[in-house]
């Protein structure tokens, strides 16, 4: 009688694994990567999307940067990118699609030992030139610099033509600062004193009192600033997915055009449409 009690347990237990409720490995997963300007506003977005869509899992590794996850997706190692850039019409032609999901400011940022509160675009083209060595409180300026093809590097040098002078002359500089993704370049900041650097307001606002956030001819770069087109230096963000997407993702797009999103959005540097 003990034996077949115990082969009856054993019987039971079988059978229970086909039918117990799915466990969590069961749920869908979103990969998604891109710039890391953009991954720090996607962060809190994924959990609370994930909040109210149990059967989903979103995965975010370190940043890989905005063409590297682009080139993932086209070949189905992510679902969803983050991109800095537009596409390529080779990129397009892989069966790649882009929304255009918001801008954020492209800010000056200096380290926090820095004591100016701001900087004209003419001061600023004389730091990267070289011409100003010197922060007004006496510290020594070190630009960071972004890989000359970068799109932070254009968007840069865009701002002024004394900026675009400035840049050159900083790229041809051998004892530059050089930050080759979003992360790299916002920890030398961090770290370096007198270090300065115009990078996405995002990145900033991930990581409160980390740097000083610096007024630009006496414009605070901010979603509302950004928004009304008074503070006008800014970064584009796209989404980039293929055309047979799957639907979680096509959720998690809806999720960030949706009233929640664009708030979630906005605390961390990006105006999306319809932001007020």
């Amino acid at each position: 009688m003990a034996s077949f009690v115990k082969a009856a347990l054993a019987v039971t237990a079988v059978l229970a694994t086909f039918v117990s409720p799915p466990t969590s490995s069961a749920a869908e997963t979103l990969r998604i990567n891109g710039t890391g300007a953009g991954l720090v506003v996607v962060k809190p977005l994924a959990e609370a999307f994930q909040k109210e869509n149990r059967g989903i899992v979103i995965e975010m590794e370190k940043s890989l940067g905005s063409s590297a996850a682009i080139k993932a997706v086209s070949r189905n190692a992510l679902d969803l990118a983050i991109s800095g850039r537009t596409l390529k019409p080779a990129e397009s032609a892989e069966g790649l699609v882009q929304q255009e999901w918001g801008k954020t400011p492209m800010a000056v940022l200096a380290n926090r030992g820095v004591r100016s509160k701001g900087v004209t675009l003419k001061e600023l083209a004389a730091m990267y030139a070289g011409s100003s060595a010197k922060w007004p409180g006496g510290e020594l300026v070190r630009v960071v610099l972004r890989p000359n093809e970068d799109t932070d590097t254009k968007l840069t040098r865009s701002m002024s033509p004394e900026m675009d002078r400035g840049v050159g002359a900083a790229q041809g500089r051998k004892d530059m600062l050089l930050g080759i993704t979003d992360n790299e370049a916002f920890e030398s900041l961090k770290k370096t004193e007198g270090a300065v650097a115009v990078m996405a307001l995002s990145l900033a606002l991930a990581e409160p009192n980390s740097v000083n956030v610096l007024k630009l001819d006496g414009v605070l770069p901010s979603v509302a600033n950004a928004a009304s087109g008074k503070y006008r230096f800014v970064k584009d963000m796209h989404l980039v997915m293929r055309k047979d997407a799957p639907a979680a993702v096509a959720k998690f797009v809806k999720f960030l055009n949706s009233k929640k999103g664009r708030s979630i959005a906005a605390k961390y540097g990006l105006v999306v449409p319809g932001t007020k």
